[in-house]
């Protein structure tokens, strides 16, 4: 009994074990093909370079394709590649990846309403969960993580040589490239201090209306409607909603001076790579 219950335990270990180096590991790159053949290619990529296999694919809806995967290989014609008729799906198209058992990447999310779009980062690579296999949905996210989420997401080439910085506090920051990056574009701008100094914060969480005005401005989002949500970014929440990346009704639940959790992050940012 005692050596059925110790296998068991092994077992169960070597599942939690599977899953933790699936969420920080394997992740797919897209192509689409228009020369006549019109289809999809998802390949799989690790980045600890283990070998990940398809086992298969689901459309879950016109624009989401569920990739299922395994790191074990059965059958011979088993590869990490899978072309997909774009009859499949429309364009743009979410990819998510799914554990050939069943499981998703993280062990936390099952119950969020924003699980496939965090599923969808995640699978492009774009975003990482923690080393227990968990993406922890409800916790904030600072400044800095945002800057470098952001700059990862749109794949915006940083400036790695930078001497002189904007912000005042962002020297010793390990996210001062992407900080100083997206500075330079004018997309942060900061918060003025003595004598006119300017100042990031990094260390501060980011705001659901500081998210909102980044984004908008990166992707040159103009506003017609001009209703008031109580906030100094109204024009680029306005803006948000016109362009269709959120509804007045998930404006209006928002506590928009509070902090964005990663989970809304992860959502906000899938819509902005898919509109």
């Amino acid at each position: 009994m005692r050596k059925r219950i110790l296998s068991l335990c092994i077992f169960i270990l070597l599942i939690f074990s599977t899953i933790k180096t699936f969420a920080t590991d394997v992740w797919c790159k897209v192509e689409y093909y228009y020369n006549g053949t019109n289809y999809m290619k998802v390949t799989l990529y690790s980045k600890s370079n283990k070998t990940y296999y398809v086992k298969g694919f689901t459309r879950d809806s016109d624009n989401q394709v569920s990739i299922y995967f395994s790191d074990k290989k059965n059958l011979i014609s088993d590869t990490n590649t899978v072309l997909i008729p774009q009859s499949m799906f429309l364009m743009p198209v979410r990819v998510i990846l799914v554990n050939s058992n069943g499981s998703p990447l993280f062990s936390d999310i099952k119950d969020s309403p924003y699980k496939d779009y965090i599923l969808y980062l995640a699978s492009i690579g774009k975003i990482d969960g923690y080393k227990d296999g968990t993406f922890r949905p409800k916790k904030g996210v600072t400044r800095q993580e945002f800057a470098k989420l952001f700059v990862n997401v749109f794949d915006i080439k940083t400036n790695q040589s930078v001497t002189r910085y904007s912000f005042a506090d962002i020297k010793d920051c390990w996210a001062k490239n992407e900080i100083e990056t997206l500075a330079k574009m004018g997309i942060l701008t900061g918060v003025k201090g003595k004598n006119g100094v300017l100042y990031f914060k990094p260390q501060d969480g980011i705001t659901y209306e500081q998210a909102i005005t980044i984004i908008a401005r990166y992707l040159k989002l103009e506003a017609v409607s001009k209703k008031d949500y109580k906030s100094w970014a109204n024009d680029y929440i306005n803006a948000f909603i016109d362009n269709n990346l959120l509804s007045e009704k998930e404006i209006n639940v928002l506590k928009l001076n509070s902090f964005a959790t990663r989970e809304w992050i992860a959502y906000i940012l899938s819509k902005a790579v898919l509109r």
